[in-house]
């Protein structure tokens, strides 16, 4: 497939990269070759291929979700610079 100069100038924009006149030849090339790679690729007879929704086919084991109430929150409070009705207190950042 061939790339032209205002296919770049619009791959630029819509990525706002800044793309310097120095390197646009090569990426013309690079964006052309990259293109004719993928063009192979529908070449390829796949219908006896099953779609894949993850490459390993392992399941992920979750532990099982039981509720603790071992945190001690006194020892957390006096950790914290400031404190108030054990609620602790941060710096106003919206205003």
């Amino acid at each position: 497939m061939k790339i032209t100069e205002q296919d770049l100038k619009n791959i630029s924009l819509l990525s706002k990269i800044k793309i310097d006149e120095e390197t646009s030849d090569s990426l013309v090339k690079d964006l052309e070759s990259i293109l004719t790679m993928v063009n192979k690729m529908d070449e390829l007879d796949t219908s006896k291929i099953n779609p894949l929704t993850h490459p390993i086919e392992n399941t992920q084991t979750l532990r099982e979700d039981i509720e603790k109430k071992d945190i001690e929150r006194e020892k957390l409070q006096e950790l914290s610079k400031e404190k108030d009705s054990g609620f602790y207190l941060t710096p106003k950042v919206i205003e």
